[in-house]
């Protein structure tokens, strides 16, 4: 039998819940719990491997035009704060591949043509390949050896050879295609970049862009024009459009909101090419991240430089020479979108990155320590000494179409410690990223007992107000509880 996912905790009040039924928390105490919150809580799923996966491949898509040479100098100088964040998760450092590459894609389009060099664009531009180290390897490699140690494929810090390869300069093509960049960085058949996807590992891809994507799906951008403002306008033209007013751009200049990827395009592609395209490499969607450091937004305002139609910034700041500025990437923010369980979208209108990359690689060791709760959880039981969480606690297996089969309900091993049980901790060690507090995870107890890779542990449990799905004052359905997405076992 095969659960709608929005069962999981419909049918249970609060107080049925916190009165703990055995179906619910095998091994609830015996006793009346005299104090109930006085609002409904939500829960919060943790569902992590039982067998913690520690590889992660980490692209950077990185937008080499014209105006990107101090966000580049912030990135690079902040990397060793990025990469400090991961070096919390369990495990410590994850077993790490990472790439870079530009969003210089030339003037080449998804149906195989080119435009051939206008505007500075090349054909081809530097068509998905990874940046090089001096090595010529095309991406750095840092794993653990085995025995304490770390193997890698540069000489020096992790931090000193990143640099090497972020160092992409600002004279690409500026007509930024960063999220077909990102495919053709990804696909299979670009042999030059062989070896840096690995099949079991983790994908984060982070866009760090001034600009929205403008990946082109047929030629023509480029063709009738002298005025390299009026062809990038064309990417906002083709592939924005806004609901509130709902005018052409090209008719009238003003402020628009709700503003949103063009349905019907003539040259730039659709988002949900790339959506499909990236959630495809992995057999789990889940194992993919996406992350954007771009310009915000909440500004969005067609204006005019000298005779010619253009899009507003939406945000600036004072740069070493002159003002930095940014524009509004509709397009890359509805991308992100798609991949909201794992995804965040940070401002690049910042002299120091330092914020928005801490919060970027938060967001992936979120993914990697999915043991680690974000939300502060309900002491269900506050007359009791100590904190007192509930939650239900689920074994499945995930099968080939991506779907869990419940194998077991697992106790809390403050009630039943003769096998398999589970506890909630504070560890601030490895979940030190959350905003929870305190800062709490999800522990097992296997007693020895051993799990193959496609098992998993599914935990659902009250928060304060944290999200989740809000547990309804209904009665309960018969058969208890069950966490959303799951299928008894035949």
């Amino acid at each position: 039998m095969t659960v709608d996912p929005g069962d999981a905790f419909q049918g249970l009040s609060m107080r049925a819940l916190l009165l703990c039924p055995a179906v619910l928390l095998a091994g609830c105490p015996d006793r009346t719990i005299s104090t109930l919150p006085p609002t409904q809580g939500k829960v919060e799923i943790v569902d992590v491997p039982a067998n913690p996966r520690h590889d992660l491949d980490l692209l950077f898509v990185i937008d080499n035009s014209g105006s990107m040479r101090e966000e580049q100098t912030s990135l690079r100088a902040n990397f060793r704060r990025f990469i400090g964040v991961l070096a919390t998760i369990d495990g410590g450092l994850p077993n790490v591949h990472i790439g870079v590459v530009t969003s210089d894609l030339g003037t080449q389009t998804t149906d195989g043509h080119d435009g051939g060099s206008a505007f500075g664009c090349t054909a081809r531009g530097e068509d998905g390949a990874l940046r090089a180290l001096p090595s010529g390897a095309r991406f750095l490699v840092d794993e653990a050896d085995g025995s304490g140690g770390r193997r890698t494929n540069y000489p020096g810090t992790l931090e000193d050879a990143f640099a090497q390869i972020a160092e992409v300069g600002n004279v690409g093509c500026g007509i930024e295609q960063h999220l077909g960049a990102m495919q053709r960085a990804l696909e299979p058949d670009n042999a030059v970049n062989a070896g840096f996807l690995r099949p079991h590992a983790f994908l984060a891809v982070v866009v760090i862009a001034d600009e929205d994507d403008c990946s082109q799906a047929h030629p023509g951008l480029f063709a009738g024009s002298t005025n390299g403002d009026e062809v990038n306008f064309r990417c906002t033209s083709d592939g924005v459009a806004c609901d509130t007013p709902a005018t052409d751009f090209l008719a009238a200049d003003g402020v628009r909101q709700d503003c949103h990827p063009k349905a019907n395009r003539r040259y730039v592609e659709s988002i949900d090419r790339y959506v499909a395209f990236l959630k495809g490499v992995k057999a789990d969607p889940a194992d993919v991240i996406v992350a954007g450091i771009l310009g915000p937004t909440d500004h969005f305002e067609i204006t005019h430089k000298a005779s010619t139609t253009v899009l507003a910034r939406s945000c600036s700041y004072p740069g070493p020479v002159e003002d930095q500025l940014a524009y509004p990437a509709v397009r890359l923010a509805a991308f992100l979108d798609q991949f909201a369980a794992h995804a965040t979208n940070q401002t690049i209108c910042d002299d120091d990155l330092s914020s928005a990359l801490t919060s970027v690689s938060n967001t992936i060791a979120s993914a990697l320590s999915s043991r680690c709760f974000t939300s502060d959880l309900l002491d269900v039981d506050p007359v009791t000494a100590g904190p007192q969480y509930s939650c239900a606690v689920v074994e499945t297996r995930r099968r080939a179409d991506g779907t869990d089969e419940e194998i077991a309900v697992l106790p809390s091993c403050a009630h039943d410690s003769s096998g398999p049980c589970w506890s909630i901790v504070e560890d601030l060690a490895h979940c030190a990223f959350t905003p929870a507090d305190p800062h709490l995870a999800l522990a097992i107890d296997w007693h020895g007992e051993s799990r193959g890779d496609d098992t998993r542990i599914r935990a659902n449990c009250i928060t304060e107000d944290g999200d989740g799905p809000l547990l309804l004052n209904t009665p309960p359905r018969r058969g208890g509880l069950r966490p959303p997405g799951l299928a008894r076992r035949q």
